[in-house]
């Protein structure tokens, strides 16, 4: 059945089809690959996929739906422009999201941070110490610890120079190192999950849930908070580890005490 035996609107909802279930695999990359959990929140992604596919399904099929008459001797031209604008778009807004995915998940001091990939100039990542953090992740971020210089002048100079607004360590990967080597402090600083109650108790309720599913148990776990694009959230480690399980969109340095007061702060914040 060829192109010219549809009408308008068949040929329209085929278009508009095919731009779904385009839509449906880029999101599924945004959703699950680059942003998982609530770093689809906190890194900024929702809104820009929403107007890069939000694009790509309207634009295309409402052309082709304006456009469409079997009977014109340019029908295919027509489509085949419409098409390479539609793939463009979409490929373009794909491009800009790609540029600002989540490449590393810093673990510094008291807390993490989200890294992404714009965010680290590549005379820097060639810094790294290790093979597997001179690249940038394209399946979503790599977790790492960073520590300052024991150099005090180097230390100095590269507070100073974030200060004015240069990297910080999380953007530095000469100054990566293992998680394990982080795990004391970063488990002491850590808060246990029911100081959150209070704070964000539908979004408690839904991690109690996780690890119900996952088998865990609530004493095992701790969070820390999640410094992000867009604000701050929490991350769920593992006690033991100090690895991240699971990220939220609450913020991780908002914790209350039993009694329902405000807990202390961690310096820092």
């Amino acid at each position: 059945m060829g192109i010219r035996n549809f009408n308008r609107w068949q040929a329209f909802g085929g278009h508009l089809s095919f731009s779904l279930l385009l839509g449906l695999a880029v999101f599924a990359l945004f959703r699950w690959v680059w942003y998982p959990d609530a770093l689809f929140e906190l890194g900024g992604a929702g809104k820009l996929m929403a107007l890069v596919v939000g694009i790509d399904v309207v634009l295309g099929p409402l052309l082709t739906l304006i456009v469409f008459n079997p009977r014109k001797r340019s029908l295919i031209w027509d489509l085949a422009v419409i098409l390479a604008l539609q793939i463009g778009a979409l490929g373009y807004g794909v491009w800009v999201m790609a540029q600002s995915r989540p490449v590393f998940l810093v673990a510094v001091v008291d807390r993490y941070e989200l890294v992404a990939a714009n965010e680290i100039h590549p005379d820097d990542l060639a810094k790294a110490s290790r093979p597997e953090w001179r690249s940038l992740s394209w399946t979503g971020p790599i977790v790492v610890g960073a520590q300052a210089s024991e150099n005090p002048e180097e230390r100095m100079a590269q507070a100073m120079d974030a200060m004015q607004g240069g990297p910080d360590l999380p953007q530095l990967p000469k100054y990566f190192v293992p998680i394990e080597g982080l795990v004391g402090p970063l488990a002491s600083r850590a808060r246990a999950l029911g100081e959150f109650d209070l704070v964000a108790p539908g979004k408690v309720a839904e991690l109690r849930a996780w690890l119900t599913r996952q088998g865990l148990k609530e004493d095992g776990v701790a969070v820390l908070p999640l410094k992000a694009r867009l604000g701050m959230g929490a991350v769920l480690i593992d006690r033991r580890t100090a690895r991240p399980l699971r990220t939220a969109g609450f913020d991780g340095y908002a914790a209350t005490d039993a009694a329902g007061g405000d807990a202390n702060v961690p310096l820092g914040h």
